[in-house]
Protein backbone atom coordinates (compact mmCIF):
# COMPACT_ATOMS: atom_id res chain seq x y z
CA UNK A 1 0.00 0.00 0.00
CA UNK A 2 1.43 3.73 -0.74
CA UNK A 3 1.91 5.89 1.77
CA UNK A 4 1.69 9.47 1.07
CA UNK A 5 1.66 12.97 3.04
CA UNK A 6 0.28 15.57 1.83
CA UNK A 7 1.58 19.12 3.05
CA UNK A 8 -0.15 22.11 2.36
CA UNK A 9 -1.13 25.66 3.78
CA UNK A 10 -4.40 24.85 4.64
CA UNK A 11 -6.52 22.08 4.39
CA UNK A 12 -10.53 22.52 4.16
CA UNK A 13 -12.76 22.41 6.18
CA UNK A 14 -10.00 23.07 9.25
CA UNK A 15 -8.22 25.49 7.86
CA UNK A 16 -10.07 26.95 4.26
CA UNK A 17 -8.39 30.40 2.68
CA UNK A 18 -8.60 29.54 -0.78
CA UNK A 19 -9.13 26.65 -3.55
CA UNK A 20 -5.93 24.73 -2.27
CA UNK A 21 -7.44 24.14 0.88
CA UNK A 22 -10.99 22.36 -1.16
CA UNK A 23 -8.44 20.19 -2.93
CA UNK A 24 -6.28 19.08 0.09
CA UNK A 25 -9.82 18.45 2.23
CA UNK A 26 -10.68 16.29 -0.66
CA UNK A 27 -8.16 14.32 -2.87
CA UNK A 28 -7.16 12.42 0.31
CA UNK A 29 -10.64 11.17 0.77
CA UNK A 30 -10.25 10.07 -2.92
CA UNK A 31 -7.04 8.54 -2.89
CA UNK A 32 -8.13 6.32 0.44
CA UNK A 33 -10.76 4.81 -1.40
CA UNK A 34 -8.43 3.52 -3.67
CA UNK A 35 -6.13 1.78 -1.36
CA UNK A 36 -3.78 4.82 -0.78
CA UNK A 37 -2.92 5.89 2.96
CA UNK A 38 -2.84 9.69 3.37
CA UNK A 39 -2.03 11.39 5.89
CA UNK A 40 -1.94 15.72 5.94
CA UNK A 41 0.17 18.14 7.69
CA UNK A 42 -0.47 21.61 8.23
CA UNK A 43 0.26 24.52 10.61
CA UNK A 44 -1.75 24.48 13.50
CA UNK A 45 -3.10 28.33 12.91
CA UNK A 46 -5.07 30.25 15.28
CA UNK A 47 -8.14 30.11 12.80
CA UNK A 48 -8.20 26.68 12.23
CA UNK A 49 -12.08 25.33 12.99
CA UNK A 50 -11.92 22.24 15.18
CA UNK A 51 -15.05 22.32 16.86
CA UNK A 52 -16.43 19.02 16.95
CA UNK A 53 -13.73 17.17 16.09
CA UNK A 54 -11.69 14.96 18.02
CA UNK A 55 -8.13 16.34 18.33
CA UNK A 56 -5.07 14.49 19.95
CA UNK A 57 -1.54 15.70 20.75
CA UNK A 58 0.70 12.97 19.39
CA UNK A 59 4.37 14.01 20.08
CA UNK A 60 6.53 17.00 20.95
CA UNK A 61 9.39 17.34 18.28
CA UNK A 62 12.56 19.78 18.74
CA UNK A 63 13.21 21.28 15.10
CA UNK A 64 16.09 23.13 14.54
CA UNK A 65 15.75 26.83 12.76
CA UNK A 66 18.30 29.98 12.61
CA UNK A 67 20.26 27.69 15.50
CA UNK A 68 18.30 27.00 17.76
CA UNK A 69 15.88 24.17 18.88
CA UNK A 70 12.13 25.48 18.49
CA UNK A 71 9.64 23.08 20.32
CA UNK A 72 6.66 21.81 17.90
CA UNK A 73 3.78 20.37 19.55
CA UNK A 74 1.94 17.86 16.96
CA UNK A 75 -1.82 16.88 16.93
CA UNK A 76 -3.67 14.63 15.27
CA UNK A 77 -7.31 14.63 13.98
CA UNK A 78 -9.16 13.19 11.23
CA UNK A 79 -10.29 14.36 8.40
CA UNK A 80 -14.34 14.56 8.47
CA UNK A 81 -15.71 11.85 6.49
CA UNK A 82 -12.73 9.51 6.30
CA UNK A 83 -10.03 8.26 8.23
CA UNK A 84 -7.33 10.34 6.80
CA UNK A 85 -4.91 11.49 9.61
CA UNK A 86 -4.29 15.23 9.91
CA UNK A 87 -1.08 16.65 11.97
CA UNK A 88 -1.31 20.31 13.02
CA UNK A 89 2.06 21.32 13.74
CA UNK A 90 1.78 23.84 16.96
CA UNK A 91 4.11 26.39 17.42
CA UNK A 92 2.81 29.62 18.31
CA UNK A 93 6.33 31.65 17.64
CA UNK A 94 6.09 30.95 14.01
CA UNK A 95 2.17 30.35 13.53
CA UNK A 96 0.31 31.99 15.40
CA UNK A 97 0.25 35.08 12.87
CA UNK A 98 -0.36 32.99 9.92
CA UNK A 99 -3.60 31.43 8.49
CA UNK A 100 -5.26 34.96 8.19
CA UNK A 101 -4.62 35.36 4.07
CA UNK A 102 -4.25 32.61 1.61
CA UNK A 103 -2.00 35.30 -1.09
CA UNK A 104 0.24 37.40 1.61
CA UNK A 105 3.40 35.82 -0.20
CA UNK A 106 4.98 38.66 1.65
CA UNK A 107 9.30 38.26 3.00
CA UNK A 108 7.38 37.48 6.18
CA UNK A 109 5.27 34.64 5.01
CA UNK A 110 8.62 32.76 3.31
CA UNK A 111 10.56 32.99 6.68
CA UNK A 112 7.10 31.10 8.10
CA UNK A 113 7.06 28.06 5.63
CA UNK A 114 10.63 27.94 5.37
CA UNK A 115 10.04 27.20 9.11
CA UNK A 116 6.95 24.56 8.14
CA UNK A 117 9.03 22.79 5.74
CA UNK A 118 11.73 22.11 8.26
CA UNK A 119 9.13 20.96 10.69
CA UNK A 120 7.65 18.55 7.94
CA UNK A 121 10.97 16.82 7.32
CA UNK A 122 11.35 16.25 11.34
CA UNK A 123 7.60 14.89 11.25
CA UNK A 124 9.20 12.44 8.05
CA UNK A 125 12.07 11.94 10.12
CA UNK A 126 10.15 11.21 13.54
CA UNK A 127 7.88 8.54 11.97
CA UNK A 128 10.92 6.57 10.99
CA UNK A 129 11.02 8.20 6.76
CA UNK A 130 7.70 5.18 6.59
CA UNK A 131 6.68 7.57 3.38
CA UNK A 132 7.13 6.22 0.24
CA UNK A 133 5.31 9.99 -1.42
CA UNK A 134 5.41 13.33 -0.30
CA UNK A 135 2.90 15.50 -1.66
CA UNK A 136 4.25 19.15 -2.00
CA UNK A 137 1.56 22.24 -2.58
CA UNK A 138 2.37 25.61 -3.97
CA UNK A 139 5.28 27.54 -2.87
CA UNK A 140 4.56 27.09 1.01
CA UNK A 141 6.66 23.40 0.29
CA UNK A 142 8.89 24.32 -2.17
CA UNK A 143 12.14 23.95 0.19
CA UNK A 144 11.07 20.37 1.63
CA UNK A 145 12.64 18.42 -1.82
CA UNK A 146 16.01 20.18 -1.08
CA UNK A 147 15.51 19.60 2.86
CA UNK A 148 14.67 15.62 2.80
CA UNK A 149 17.87 15.31 0.31
CA UNK A 150 20.34 16.71 2.31
CA UNK A 151 18.81 14.79 5.41
CA UNK A 152 17.85 11.65 3.80
CA UNK A 153 19.68 11.03 0.46
CA UNK A 154 19.13 8.09 -1.56
CA UNK A 155 17.02 6.76 1.10
CA UNK A 156 14.37 10.36 1.08
CA UNK A 157 10.86 9.75 -0.54
CA UNK A 158 9.74 10.56 -3.83
CA UNK A 159 8.55 14.03 -4.13
CA UNK A 160 5.70 15.29 -5.99
CA UNK A 161 5.25 19.35 -6.38
CA UNK A 162 1.57 20.75 -7.30
CA UNK A 163 1.56 24.02 -8.48
CA UNK A 164 -2.02 25.70 -7.86
CA UNK A 165 -0.62 28.92 -9.49
CA UNK A 166 2.11 30.21 -10.65
CA UNK A 167 1.40 33.44 -9.63
CA UNK A 168 2.11 32.92 -6.33
CA UNK A 169 5.46 31.92 -5.84
CA UNK A 170 7.08 32.95 -2.54
CA UNK A 171 9.79 35.19 -2.91
CA UNK A 172 12.13 35.61 0.42
CA UNK A 173 15.60 36.82 1.32
CA UNK A 174 18.67 34.92 1.00
CA UNK A 175 19.35 34.25 4.54
CA UNK A 176 16.45 31.80 4.98
CA UNK A 177 18.44 29.26 3.54
CA UNK A 178 21.08 29.51 6.29
CA UNK A 179 17.80 29.77 9.00
CA UNK A 180 16.91 26.76 7.65
CA UNK A 181 19.87 24.48 7.45
CA UNK A 182 20.45 24.75 3.53
CA UNK A 183 24.04 25.01 1.75
CA UNK A 184 23.37 26.40 -1.82
CA UNK A 185 26.32 25.37 -3.07
CA UNK A 186 25.29 21.75 -2.57
CA UNK A 187 21.89 22.47 -4.47
CA UNK A 188 22.49 23.43 -8.24
CA UNK A 189 19.35 25.03 -8.67
CA UNK A 190 19.69 26.97 -5.38
CA UNK A 191 23.04 28.51 -6.21
CA UNK A 192 21.84 29.48 -9.20
CA UNK A 193 18.20 31.09 -7.86
CA UNK A 194 20.46 33.27 -5.64
CA UNK A 195 22.80 35.11 -7.77
CA UNK A 196 19.84 37.77 -8.00
CA UNK A 197 19.79 38.45 -4.24
CA UNK A 198 16.61 36.26 -3.38
CA UNK A 199 15.33 32.98 -2.98
CA UNK A 200 11.99 31.90 -5.04
CA UNK A 201 9.86 28.78 -2.86
CA UNK A 202 7.98 27.72 -5.87
CA UNK A 203 10.94 27.55 -8.63
CA UNK A 204 13.06 25.31 -5.95
CA UNK A 205 10.02 22.77 -5.28
CA UNK A 206 9.92 22.77 -9.38
CA UNK A 207 13.63 22.01 -9.25
CA UNK A 208 13.61 19.66 -6.76
CA UNK A 209 10.69 17.23 -7.09
CA UNK A 210 10.79 14.47 -8.75
CA UNK A 211 7.50 15.24 -10.71
CA UNK A 212 5.74 18.52 -10.77
CA UNK A 213 2.01 18.68 -11.46
CA UNK A 214 -0.23 21.07 -11.86
CA UNK A 215 -4.50 21.35 -11.65
CA UNK A 216 -5.32 20.90 -15.63
CA UNK A 217 -4.26 19.87 -18.58
CA UNK A 218 -5.09 23.44 -20.45
CA UNK A 219 -3.13 25.11 -18.00
CA UNK A 220 0.19 23.05 -17.88
CA UNK A 221 0.31 23.63 -21.59
CA UNK A 222 0.06 27.29 -21.33
CA UNK A 223 2.94 27.25 -18.72
CA UNK A 224 4.84 25.29 -21.33
CA UNK A 225 3.95 27.04 -24.20
CA UNK A 226 4.07 30.93 -22.49
CA UNK A 227 7.21 33.30 -24.06
CA UNK A 228 8.60 34.02 -20.66
CA UNK A 229 12.19 34.55 -20.06
CA UNK A 230 12.25 34.13 -16.26
CA UNK A 231 14.12 31.71 -14.10
CA UNK A 232 10.89 30.13 -12.96
CA UNK A 233 9.91 29.22 -17.05
CA UNK A 234 12.82 28.50 -18.09
CA UNK A 235 13.21 25.51 -15.29
CA UNK A 236 9.80 24.34 -16.10
CA UNK A 237 10.63 24.48 -19.20
CA UNK A 238 13.42 22.15 -18.92
CA UNK A 239 11.51 19.88 -16.75
CA UNK A 240 8.51 19.07 -19.63
CA UNK A 241 9.10 15.81 -19.65
CA UNK A 242 8.48 15.57 -16.18
CA UNK A 243 5.31 18.09 -15.80
CA UNK A 244 2.00 17.20 -16.45
CA UNK A 245 -1.73 18.63 -15.37
CA UNK A 246 -4.17 16.88 -13.52
CA UNK A 247 -7.40 18.32 -12.86
CA UNK A 248 -9.01 19.07 -9.80
CA UNK A 249 -11.82 18.05 -8.76
CA UNK A 250 -14.96 18.27 -6.04
CA UNK A 251 -16.27 16.75 -3.25
CA UNK A 252 -19.65 17.25 -3.82
CA UNK A 253 -20.66 16.51 0.03
CA UNK A 254 -19.58 19.37 0.60
CA UNK A 255 -22.35 20.97 -1.72
CA UNK A 256 -25.96 19.58 -0.88
CA UNK A 257 -28.34 20.04 -3.45
CA UNK A 258 -32.03 18.43 -3.43
CA UNK A 259 -32.90 18.45 -6.91
CA UNK A 260 -31.46 16.90 -10.12
CA UNK A 261 -32.52 17.08 -13.64
CA UNK A 262 -36.48 16.06 -13.45
CA UNK A 263 -37.01 18.78 -10.49
CA UNK A 264 -34.70 21.58 -10.56
CA UNK A 265 -37.16 24.14 -11.93
CA UNK A 266 -39.42 24.07 -9.13
CA UNK A 267 -36.08 24.34 -6.49
CA UNK A 268 -34.13 26.64 -8.33
CA UNK A 269 -37.48 29.24 -8.95
CA UNK A 270 -38.38 28.58 -5.29
CA UNK A 271 -33.82 29.78 -4.23
CA UNK A 272 -34.36 32.83 -6.65
CA UNK A 273 -38.12 34.33 -5.09
CA UNK A 274 -36.20 33.66 -1.75
CA UNK A 275 -32.91 34.99 -2.36
CA UNK A 276 -33.84 38.19 -4.53
CA UNK A 277 -35.85 40.33 -2.22
CA UNK A 278 -33.05 39.17 0.61
CA UNK A 279 -30.72 40.59 -2.10
CA UNK A 280 -32.69 43.83 -2.74
CA UNK A 281 -33.27 42.96 -5.99
CA UNK A 282 -36.84 43.21 -8.08
CA UNK A 283 -38.22 39.16 -8.17
CA UNK A 284 -39.49 38.30 -11.74
CA UNK A 285 -38.42 36.13 -14.94
CA UNK A 286 -35.50 38.60 -15.44
CA UNK A 287 -32.31 36.00 -16.08
CA UNK A 288 -30.07 36.15 -12.96
CA UNK A 289 -26.09 36.43 -13.70
CA UNK A 290 -24.04 35.89 -10.75
CA UNK A 291 -20.29 36.14 -10.19
CA UNK A 292 -18.59 34.41 -6.90
CA UNK A 293 -14.60 35.55 -7.18
CA UNK A 294 -11.93 36.57 -5.07
CA UNK A 295 -12.02 40.11 -5.95
CA UNK A 296 -8.22 40.02 -7.65
CA UNK A 297 -7.76 42.30 -10.25
CA UNK A 298 -4.83 41.05 -11.87
CA UNK A 299 -6.49 37.26 -12.71
CA UNK A 300 -10.10 37.39 -11.94
CA UNK A 301 -10.98 39.47 -14.90
CA UNK A 302 -12.90 42.21 -12.76
CA UNK A 303 -12.53 45.13 -15.53
CA UNK A 304 -14.39 42.40 -18.10
CA UNK A 305 -17.07 41.80 -15.18
CA UNK A 306 -17.76 45.47 -14.48
CA UNK A 307 -17.68 46.82 -18.17
CA UNK A 308 -20.53 44.28 -18.93
CA UNK A 309 -23.20 45.28 -15.89
CA UNK A 310 -24.70 48.21 -18.20
CA UNK A 311 -25.37 45.21 -20.91
CA UNK A 312 -26.63 42.97 -18.42
CA UNK A 313 -29.06 45.29 -16.92
CA UNK A 314 -30.40 47.07 -20.05
CA UNK A 315 -31.25 44.01 -21.41
CA UNK A 316 -33.44 43.00 -18.29
CA UNK A 317 -31.24 40.73 -16.21
CA UNK A 318 -29.82 41.03 -12.62
CA UNK A 319 -26.07 40.90 -11.53
CA UNK A 320 -25.32 39.74 -8.10
CA UNK A 321 -21.70 39.75 -6.86
CA UNK A 322 -20.26 37.82 -3.89
CA UNK A 323 -16.39 38.47 -3.08
CA UNK A 324 -14.14 40.20 -1.37
CA UNK A 325 -10.36 41.25 -1.66
CA UNK A 326 -9.11 44.91 -3.31
CA UNK A 327 -10.74 47.62 -1.94
CA UNK A 328 -10.52 49.69 -4.63
CA UNK A 329 -12.53 46.90 -6.86
CA UNK A 330 -15.24 46.96 -4.17
CA UNK A 331 -15.88 50.28 -4.25
CA UNK A 332 -16.14 49.87 -8.33
CA UNK A 333 -18.77 47.59 -8.06
CA UNK A 334 -20.34 49.09 -5.00
CA UNK A 335 -20.79 52.13 -7.58
CA UNK A 336 -21.73 50.31 -10.49
CA UNK A 337 -24.87 49.30 -8.50
CA UNK A 338 -25.98 52.65 -7.29
CA UNK A 339 -25.37 53.70 -10.69
CA UNK A 340 -27.22 50.93 -12.86
CA UNK A 341 -29.63 50.25 -9.72
CA UNK A 342 -29.79 48.24 -6.42
CA UNK A 343 -32.73 46.40 -7.54
CA UNK A 344 -30.72 45.33 -10.29
CA UNK A 345 -27.57 44.93 -9.19
CA UNK A 346 -26.72 43.24 -5.77
CA UNK A 347 -22.79 43.83 -4.61
CA UNK A 348 -21.54 41.54 -1.33
CA UNK A 349 -18.02 42.49 -0.33
CA UNK A 350 -18.21 39.56 2.09
CA UNK A 351 -17.12 36.06 2.56
CA UNK A 352 -20.10 33.30 3.07
CA UNK A 353 -20.44 30.12 2.09
CA UNK A 354 -23.98 29.76 3.10
CA UNK A 355 -24.97 32.89 0.82
CA UNK A 356 -22.86 31.09 -2.19
CA UNK A 357 -24.49 28.14 -1.94
CA UNK A 358 -27.86 30.22 -2.38
CA UNK A 359 -26.67 32.15 -4.84
CA UNK A 360 -25.97 29.46 -7.15
CA UNK A 361 -28.83 27.79 -6.71
CA UNK A 362 -30.84 30.57 -7.23
CA UNK A 363 -28.86 31.73 -10.41
CA UNK A 364 -29.23 31.03 -14.15
CA UNK A 365 -25.88 31.84 -15.94
CA UNK A 366 -22.55 32.12 -13.85
CA UNK A 367 -19.82 34.43 -15.25
CA UNK A 368 -15.96 33.53 -15.28
CA UNK A 369 -13.97 36.04 -17.34
CA UNK A 370 -10.44 35.22 -15.36
CA UNK A 371 -7.42 36.33 -17.61
CA UNK A 372 -6.34 33.23 -16.82
CA UNK A 373 -7.32 30.02 -14.47
CA UNK A 374 -5.18 27.47 -13.53
CA UNK A 375 -8.79 25.22 -12.58
CA UNK A 376 -11.09 27.08 -10.82
CA UNK A 377 -13.73 25.58 -8.89
CA UNK A 378 -16.58 27.61 -8.96
CA UNK A 379 -17.63 26.95 -12.65
CA UNK A 380 -17.83 23.43 -11.35
CA UNK A 381 -19.81 24.05 -8.30
CA UNK A 382 -22.19 26.82 -10.52
CA UNK A 383 -23.25 23.72 -12.93
CA UNK A 384 -23.71 21.13 -9.81
CA UNK A 385 -26.46 23.74 -8.87
CA UNK A 386 -27.54 24.14 -12.38
CA UNK A 387 -25.92 27.70 -13.09
CA UNK A 388 -25.07 27.81 -16.86
CA UNK A 389 -21.42 29.16 -16.43
CA UNK A 390 -20.02 31.82 -19.13
CA UNK A 391 -16.20 31.71 -19.21
CA UNK A 392 -12.92 32.97 -20.81
CA UNK A 393 -11.98 29.71 -22.64
CA UNK A 394 -8.49 29.35 -20.29
CA UNK A 395 -6.87 26.85 -18.24
CA UNK A 396 -9.29 24.71 -16.57
CA UNK A 397 -12.02 26.68 -17.90
CA UNK A 398 -11.60 25.33 -21.18
CA UNK A 399 -11.30 21.73 -19.76
CA UNK A 400 -14.40 22.07 -17.97
CA UNK A 401 -17.18 24.09 -20.02
CA UNK A 402 -18.16 22.61 -23.04
CA UNK A 403 -19.68 24.91 -25.72
CA UNK A 404 -22.99 25.02 -26.13
CA UNK A 405 -23.02 21.90 -23.86
CA UNK A 406 -22.98 22.62 -20.48
CA UNK A 407 -22.06 26.78 -21.20
CA UNK A 408 -20.68 29.27 -23.08
CA UNK A 409 -17.14 29.79 -23.74
CA UNK A 410 -15.63 33.21 -25.31
CA UNK A 411 -11.31 32.98 -27.13
CA UNK A 412 -10.70 36.91 -26.92
CA UNK A 413 -9.86 38.35 -23.37
CA UNK A 414 -12.17 41.43 -24.25
CA UNK A 415 -15.57 42.93 -23.38
CA UNK A 416 -16.67 42.64 -26.52
CA UNK A 417 -15.98 38.75 -26.85
CA UNK A 418 -17.87 38.79 -23.27
CA UNK A 419 -20.63 40.59 -24.12
CA UNK A 420 -21.28 38.30 -27.40
CA UNK A 421 -21.17 35.26 -25.01
CA UNK A 422 -23.55 36.79 -22.83
CA UNK A 423 -26.10 37.37 -25.84
CA UNK A 424 -26.28 33.77 -26.17
CA UNK A 425 -27.65 33.14 -22.97
CA UNK A 426 -30.35 36.57 -23.72
CA UNK A 427 -30.90 34.49 -26.82
CA UNK A 428 -31.60 30.83 -25.37
CA UNK A 429 -32.75 32.19 -21.55
CA UNK A 430 -35.91 30.00 -20.67
CA UNK A 431 -35.91 28.34 -24.12
CA UNK A 432 -35.44 24.06 -24.42
CA UNK A 433 -32.08 24.71 -25.78
CA UNK A 434 -31.50 26.31 -22.34
CA UNK A 435 -33.23 23.35 -20.46
CA UNK A 436 -31.10 21.03 -21.94
CA UNK A 437 -28.03 23.05 -20.74
CA UNK A 438 -29.20 23.11 -17.12
CA UNK A 439 -29.41 19.25 -17.56
CA UNK A 440 -26.26 18.52 -18.40
CA UNK A 441 -24.65 20.87 -15.86
CA UNK A 442 -26.71 18.90 -13.41
CA UNK A 443 -24.99 15.84 -15.00
CA UNK A 444 -21.76 16.92 -15.12
CA UNK A 445 -19.30 14.72 -12.66
CA UNK A 446 -16.13 16.52 -11.43
CA UNK A 447 -15.69 14.26 -8.34
CA UNK A 448 -12.24 13.36 -7.31
CA UNK A 449 -12.43 9.77 -8.46
CA UNK A 450 -10.46 10.40 -12.21
CA UNK A 451 -7.85 13.21 -10.35
CA UNK A 452 -7.19 10.48 -7.41
CA UNK A 453 -6.77 7.67 -10.17
CA UNK A 454 -3.81 9.92 -12.26
CA UNK A 455 -2.20 11.22 -8.99
CA UNK A 456 -1.93 7.44 -7.96
CA UNK A 457 -0.64 6.55 -11.17
CA UNK A 458 1.92 9.40 -10.47
CA UNK A 459 2.91 8.15 -7.58
CA UNK A 460 3.84 4.97 -8.58
CA UNK A 461 5.83 6.19 -11.32
CA UNK A 462 8.17 8.65 -9.10
CA UNK A 463 8.56 5.93 -6.37
CA UNK A 464 9.78 3.58 -9.52
CA UNK A 465 12.53 6.60 -10.15
CA UNK A 466 13.68 6.90 -6.19
CA UNK A 467 13.84 3.26 -6.33
CA UNK A 468 15.71 2.90 -9.31
CA UNK A 469 18.02 5.96 -8.05
CA UNK A 470 18.82 3.84 -4.55
CA UNK A 471 19.64 1.06 -6.63
CA UNK A 472 21.68 2.58 -9.23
Amino acid sequence: MLKVLMCGSEVAPIIKLGGLGDVLGSLPKALEKLGVDVDVVVPFVPSAKIEGLKVYKSLVMEVPYGGENHTINVYVTKLPGSFVDVYLLKNDTFFYGAGKSAFLNTPAETKVFSFFSRCVVELIKTHFNTYDVIHCNDWHTGLISHILQDELGLERPATIMTVHNLSYQGVGDTHILTEVGLDAASHGALEWDISDGDVNFLMQGIASADFISTVSPSYARELLAQEDVSKISQVLTSRHDRFMGILNGLDYSAYPRTYDGSTYQSAKAGAKSALLPELGLTPDAAPVFSAITRLDPNQKGLDLLLEVIPTIVARGGKFILLGSGSTEWEANFKAAAAQFGTEHVAINTTFDTQLAERIYSASDYFLVPSRFEPCGLTQMIAMWYGAVPVVHAVGGLRDTVKEGKTGFLFEDHSSEAFTKALAKCFATYASPLHSDMIKECLKADFSFDKSAKAYKELYEKAVQIRQDAFAY
